[in-house]
């Protein structure tokens, strides 16, 4: 009797089945490569938009606490595809550390750069000199940056626009896009900003409270000063006057009673009774008056 063999694995069986194991790990991995590329992109949105909300937290902690004396000047230039702006602040305290030294900034600036790529850079820089005229200083127009930080990269656009106060009832004469007033402050700075070409146009406003001038303060102390010790001199020499006056009447007075004793005219040894004479006599202290 003829006993069967035990059948091998054909070749064709074995390159169908390492086929089919390979496409279920290719499948495994593209799904895990999928999974850790959106991860990865919502976190790169997250950081993105934790970055866009600190630079509007940002800006609008700076504008609010900008001082009275505070000087703004707002450019514009066209650059064809781009608007390009250099916002800068003047006579504003800021102190920073970089390369751990201590930097006190005279001007600040926040302007914006093309890139190769088309889109625009948001920078920060911060001047040890003045860059813009005032009643304390002169600007130094070739000035150079001691530090620069790039706040934004590749952003749409990002324009700004001022408001004046005194113009609040008028929207379209209202916002500028330029501002170069000495000695006054916008009310209102209005930013519109696209960070990429799909998102959506974002426009947040910062108001300006208006606050009192330091410098005019001391000015008008110092005026005042003058005033107030010219008042206090003629006060003394009025005074000094008036007892001048009273000591002359004194000695007249007591030379006028020396020659009426020596004409012999009787003397009082006791003061007037209250009420002697045509007047009546004044209330007792702290009695009741008519």
């Amino acid at each position: 009797m003829r006993r069967r063999g035990r059948r091998g694995i054909l070749l064709l069986e074995a390159v169908l089945a390492l086929a089919i194991a390979g496409i279920l790990l290719v499948s495994v991995m593209w799904i895990v490569d999928g999974a850790l590329q959106m991860s990865n992109e919502m976190a790169d949105d997250g950081r993105e938009h934790m970055t866009q909300e600190a630079l509007i937290n940002f800006l609008d902690r700076n504008f609010s606490q900008l001082p009275g004396n505070a000087e703004v000047e707002l450019e514009r230039q066209d650059a064809g595809s781009h608007f390009l702006s250099d916002l800068t602040f003047q006579n504003v305290p800021t102190s920073f550390s970089w390369s751990g030294q201590a930097i006190s900034a005279e001007a600040v600036q926040l302007s914006t750069i093309p890139t190769r790529s088309g889109d625009l850079d948001v920078v920060l820089r911060y001047y040890e000199e003045a860059i813009l005229d005032d009643s304390d200083s002169t600007a130094n127009v070739n000035a150079e940056p001691v530090a620069e930080i790039t706040l934004l990269k590749d952003v749409f656009f990002f324009e700004w626009w001022a408001r004046d106060g005194r113009a609040l009832g008028d929207d379209a004469q209202g916002y500028t896009e330029t501002w170069d007033v000495r000695g006054r402050l916008p009310i209102q700075m209005e930013l519109r900003v696209k960070f990429d070409e799909n998102s959506d146009e974002i426009v947040h406003h910062f108001w300006l409270p208006p606050k009192l001038n330091p410098e005019s303060v001391v000015r008008s102390q110092r005026r005042a000063a003058p005033q107030g010790g010219g008042g206090n001199s003629g006060r003394n020499s009025s005074g000094r006057d008036a007892g001048r006056g009273r000591e002359g009447g004194d000695r007249r007075e007591s030379r006028g009673s020396s020659r009426g004793s020596d004409r012999g005219a009787p003397t009082r040894t006791t003061p007037p009774s209250r009420g002697s004479g045509n007047r009546a006599a004044p209330p007792n202290p702290g009695g009741s008056g008519r």
